[in-house]
């Protein structure tokens, strides 16, 4: 299943800076709809970049014309889930959201906006699918548990069901201590993490270093049925299922024997992030490598000629920015939002880079007195980007790459 939030989305758009992203802001503020023609072409793009062939969309259609549109440029939906909420709730739930969530659209004058936007344009979308037979209204009041029965009972007969244990990672026995600390380091792909993790390792002791895309590649030269399939996905640019990656990590988490785990270009997606939190244990801090696209190629190309990946190359590197644009930075405006993301400009040389690392993680690293620095600064270091997607909406993957 890819799930695929029209929120999300646009929110990503707005943190690109675009013209086009102020100005969606800027409605979103006002609580008015998106022009759909902008909308609809992200999650078009989205959809075939995602590799997969079942889709959750999620907030769109928000009126009718945008349900024809999207019909029109895309294809007829076979199920519409509506989420019946009465108004005096749906206010109370998102002011609550509003404490922590950093959305500047989360406030009472904005929330009444989009319910009157809704009441005159989303509930005609209801009615239309209702009259064709698809849509299928659940109350949204009861508990999540219960909720979720009813919308089981709808997806059942249309659902794609778990894919087959042929990807299934083995899990190692044994737990991580109880007192584990873990910063996810994120950024863009050439954005220096990998010089940075290795400064980190070589200040503080007891630091255990998780490359996701380190071991997403030891899995592929061991030569599993589960590696070669991953390495077809990252030659076309696709997601890896997420699973295999939590898998994976957690494993080598606990096999370790250590307790402070910097994990390294993962989560790559908001589901991602959630998934972790949940499969394992919540972060405590998050490093965000700020870097500009025109560098970040610039130093993927630099390493290509050396380090014989097959992902070091124009094209793919154009589309693991698609990727990141799209994905990624919805996971630094959660950690945002939670005070816990830190981000950092990789632009700088890495002993200035790295300053700036040390003032963030001094206040929870285990301590270690500072070592000398690595023998060769890797600027092009960049590692990792095995989450990788297609830019442009060129045609439909082979396989679902997304969990």
């Amino acid at each position: 299943v890819v799930h695929l939030s029209a929120g999300d989305l646009l929110r990503a758009e707005v943190a690109s800076g675009s013209s086009v992203g102020q100005k969606c802001e800027a409605l979103m503020k006002e609580g008015k709809l998106v022009p759909m023609h902008v909308t609809i072409v992200l999650l078009k793009n989205a959809m075939i970049s995602s590799g997969g062939s079942f889709f959750l969309v999620d907030g769109f259609p928000r009126a009718l014309d945008q349900a024809e549109e999207f019909e029109k440029s895309i294809m007829p939906c076979q199920t519409v889930l509506f989420f019946d909420c009465p108004e005096e709730e749906m206010e109370k739930r998102l002011l609550k959201r509003g404490e922590t969530s950093g959305r500047s659209d989360d406030n009472a004058e904005t929330i009444r906006k989009r319910f009157h936007t809704f009441i005159n344009q989303s509930l005609p979308v209801k009615d239309h699918y209702s009259a064709l037979g698809k849509c299928h209204v659940i109350s949204a009041v009861p508990p999540p548990d219960e909720v979720f029965e009813e919308v089981v009972k709808v997806l059942d007969p249309v659902a794609p069901k778990v894919a087959s244990d042929d990807l299934v990672v083995p899990a190692v026995p044994g737990h991580l201590p109880t007192n584990s600390t873990i910063v996810f380091v994120l950024g863009g792909p050439g954005s220096g993490k990998g010089t940075q993790c290795d400064r980190i390792k070589a200040r503080y002791s007891g630091v255990v270093h998780l490359s996701a895309g380190d071991l997403l590649r030891a899995e592929v030269a061991s030569g599993s049925s589960v590696g070669q399939k991953c390495e077809a996905l990252m030659k076309e640019g696709k997601l890896v299922p997420m699973h295999v990656t939590i898998v994976l990590l957690k494993n080598a988490m606990i096999s370790s024997g250590g307790s402070f785990f910097l994990v390294d270009g993962f989560p790559r997606a908001l589901d991602q992030a959630e998934e972790f939190e949940k499969s394992i244990m919540p972060c405590q801090t998050v490093l965000f490598f700020d870097c500009p696209e025109e560098e970040m190629e610039k130093r993927l190309l630099k390493r290509g000629e050396t380090s014989g990946r097959s992902d070091d190359n124009a094209e793919t590197i154009r589309k693991r920015f698609h990727t990141f644009i799209n994905q990624s930075l919805p996971v630094k405006d959660h950690y945002s939002a939670l005070g816990k993301c830190h981000v950092i400009s990789a632009v700088p040389p890495p002993d200035e880079v790295f300053e700036e690392v040390v003032k963030v993680l001094d206040l929870v690293a285990p301590g270690g007195a500072p070592a000398a620095q690595p023998a060769q600064e890797e600027a092009a270091e960049a590692e990792e980007d095995t989450a990788l997607e297609a830019p442009e909406a060129s045609g439909a993957g082979d396989a679902a790459a997304e969990e």
